[in-house]
């Protein structure tokens, strides 16, 4: 259900999610709309009047998975990337075509053997204002941030993923091993990545190993995206969200609930026309659905399974009534992957049994996707493989809506056959869970899972909604991009 006051859309978008508790009764959102609730936060003028008041623009945006960090290296979801993106700003970024295109830096050329690269950066770049600064007002960014960020990369306080994808820069791999393996800092001798260049505050130069012809893409990756020294200086639990993007983060009440503010300083800030953005993070679909049909929010970047089967046909259109009341656009694929656990006590055999209930039952397995499924595939079996009703075995939780449903969908199978397949609320794989669920988007690297043996794996095709009279709010290729730089609301 959603209580809604009537005041006008400029005012404070306040969402106070109540979760279904043990008598499992269905989510509240409540929106106050008091326009006294200004954020102490914002950089946007909350005093304005008549025509100034009239262009107010606040987009509020629906996501299905929260958001915990904003630490770009510890972003473990599309919603946390997505959110990085309205903050934080790389060497370069994709538009809407999925064609890289500058950003931090203003130009870039290669050599002939495109073996080096160099960029040359914008010169009225600056940081957001923040307490992370003496003064408090962010400073401008220089090559020295572009060259820290990659250091951080190979630190041993961070996920090894975002160095995966840089590790043919010269010097990269010596500098990555050192941090990880001798944890003593004074038994370390390189102090910094050979193979980056800072011969001035406006140019960085990259030399590779190898040629690279992805190398523009993996700078474009919302995991290279560059923040100042000074937002890390204590501890990664307490990384300050400062960036130099369009948007600023105001407040944060919750890791459901996140306000961002126009960046007036930002380079571009006279094509941004949203003065606000606020995040909405819930995994109870049918209350975001109402929330975007009574208006309160405008855009879910992804559909989950339970959505997606109400509102598209099976040709992948809108079904009726909705064509007429919002757009869809594809938003890229996500492939999920059901994994052996080596270290369990879950054999070779049991795992080929897995797969082959799934394979002979895929019609019912898949059903909640509907249309989204884009793939699958299965481990091989023998002929011959060990009775399903024999198998007991765990999963570790997830809060992917795709992964979850698969999850549930073959522990029911599974039990009618006999056999049992629980999901505890350990998230990560132990000697318990003879599975687990791995997920894979382009240009985001998680934790190689190579060596634990896919079960079955099958890809979906993400969708995005928003209402229809939304101008410049579009998709690409990539499931995790979001570009907000050009967003128009209709006036009311």
């Amino acid at each position: 259900m959603i209580l809604l006051p009537t005041a006008k859309r400029l005012s404070v978008f306040l969402l106070i999610f109540v979760l279904a508790m043990a008598c499992k009764q269905p989510e509240t959102i409540i929106v106050d709309r008091d326009p006294e609730t200004a954020t102490a936060g914002d950089t946007t003028d909350q005093s304005q009047t008549g025509r100034q008041a009239a262009s107010f623009q606040q987009l509020n945006i629906g996501e299905l998975e929260p958001i915990r960090s904003l630490d770009p290296l510890l972003a473990t979801n599309s919603a946390e990337t997505r959110a990085i993106q309205l903050l934080y700003e790389g060497l370069v970024r994709f538009d809407e075509t999925g064609t890289i295109t500058p950003a931090i830096a203003r130009e870039w050329s290669s050599s002939n053997d495109r073996r080096q690269y160099t960029f040359h950066l914008r010169s009225d770049v600056f940081f957001h204002n923040s307490e992370v600064f003496g003064s408090g007002t962010g400073r401008k960014l220089t090559a020295n941030d572009v060259r820290f960020v990659f250091e951080r990369m190979a630190h041993n306080d961070v996920p090894p993923h975002a160095a995966e994808l840089f590790m043919n820069i010269e010097g990269f791999d010596a500098y990555f091993r050192e941090q990880r393996l001798l944890y003593k800092p004074s038994l370390r001798t390189l102090d910094k990545i050979n193979g980056i260049r800072t011969p001035d505050d406006t140019t960085v130069v990259f030399e590779l190993n190898e040629p690279d012809p992805d190398f523009l893409q993996k700078l474009a990756s919302p995991l290279a995206v560059v923040y100042p020294r000074e937002a890390t200086r204590r501890n990664t639990d307490s990384f300050a969200a400062v960036g130099s993007g369009p948007f600023t983060l105001s407040q944060q009440s919750s890791d459901s609930s996140f306000i961002f503010s126009k960046f007036n300083n930002y380079y571009g800030a006279s094509d941004v026309q949203l003065n606000r953005v606020d995040v909405i993070s819930s995994s109870n679909e049918s209350a975001l659905f109402q929330a975007l049909e009574e208006g309160d929010i405008h855009f879910l970047p992804a559909l989950g399974p339970s959505l997606a089967r109400r509102v598209l046909s099976a040709d992948m259109s809108l079904a009726m009534p909705y064509a007429n009341r919002y757009a869809l656009e594809e938003a890229g694929e996500i492939q999920y992957t059901l994994r052996r656990h080596l270290s369990s006590s879950l054999s070779q055999g049991q795992a080929a049994a897995l797969a082959q209930l799934a394979q002979n039952n895929g019609e019912t397995l898949f059903d909640p996707f509907g249309p989204l499924l884009a793939d699958t595939s299965y481990m091989k079996t023998e002929a011959d493989v060990p009775p399903t009703g024999s198998l007991n075995t765990e999963a570790p939780a997830t809060e992917d809506p795709y992964a979850t449903a698969f999850l549930l969908q073959l522990s029911e199978l599974l039990a009618n056959q006999g056999g049992m397949l629980a999901i505890n609320d350990v998230r990560i794989p132990t000697q318990q869970t003879g599975v687990f669920m791995s997920r894979y988007s382009e240009l985001l690297p998680t934790v190689d899972w190579s060596r634990h043996p896919e079960v079955a794996s099958f890809t979906i095709q993400q969708y995005s909604l928003k209402r229809q009279n939304i101008q410049h709010l579009a998709a690409n290729r990539y499931s995790w991009w979001i570009n907000l730089r050009k967003t128009e609301l209709p006036a009311d």
